[in-house]
């Protein structure tokens, strides 16, 4: 299930707009699950999260540096500069910021980085729309670009590749953050067992043939 993430070191201020986004989500009859985290220490760490949590939509906070949790030190980065770590792996996913200061310098500095900052003071269902668009677009995009990953490795396995096949599977492999080579070995593998296995086969049937053309000459002479 697609989800919605928010990540923000203030536990009351990530329940609380986890509450009022669930609740505006459900009003929309939306099937988006929203989920909140503390941030993580490591950036590498957001990057397979990202992945196994099949994350859709992503909102900051933007000082994510105040607040500790259960023994975690605060982390030493804010929301403008995670949001540069995450474009350098996920180009197109949608980064939100919502905060108590959208007009930060730093922030705004970055402003190209997200799709919108939102204001902790003023979060209304209007903005829910704008989430929800974005998400939309980016899955159907996902979809359609891992359908096309799927064809071209069916194609360039089976040895039906056209010229470039080989170059646009390397680059859906690079966007949609599939390890490159694993999928595409892993099918090749699978093929020429499969083609082994009939080659064997075949070989059976063409010695079971020979056997009884043998046996029928042999009961005739």
């Amino acid at each position: 299930m697609a989800r919605i993430a928010i990540v923000d070191d203030s536990k009351d201020q990530r329940e609380t707009y986890k509450k009022l986004l669930t609740l505006f989500l459900k009003s929309k009859n939306s099937q988006l699950e929203v989920i909140d985290i503390f941030p993580f220490k490591y950036f590498d760490q957001y990057y397979s999260w990202i992945i196994k949590e099949e994350i859709a939509v992503l909102i900051f906070d933007e000082k994510l540096y105040n607040d500790s949790t259960e023994g975690i030190e605060p982390v030493d980065y804010n929301g403008s500069y995670l949001v540069e770590k995450i474009r350098e792996r996920f180009k197109d996913i949608p980064i939100f910021t919502l905060t108590n200061f959208p007009n930060d310098e730093e922030l705004q500095k970055n402003f190209h980085q997200f799709e919108y900052i939102l204001s902790k003071g003023d979060f209304t269902d209007k903005h829910v729309d704008i989430i929800l668009r974005a998400c939309q677009r980016y899955l159907a995009e996902n979809q359609k670009e891992l359908s096309s990953f799927d064809d071209l490795t069916k194609k360039i396995a089976l040895g039906k590749a056209e010229e470039g096949d080989v170059e646009k599977l390397k680059a859906l492999q690079m966007k949609l953050q599939i390890p490159v080579g694993v999928d595409l070995k892993d099918r090749e593998n699978w093929l020429k067992n499969y083609e082994d296995q009939i080659a064997f086969l075949e070989q059976i049937k063409i010695n079971l043939e020979s056997k009884f053309r043998n046996d029928e000459l042999e009961a005739y002479s």
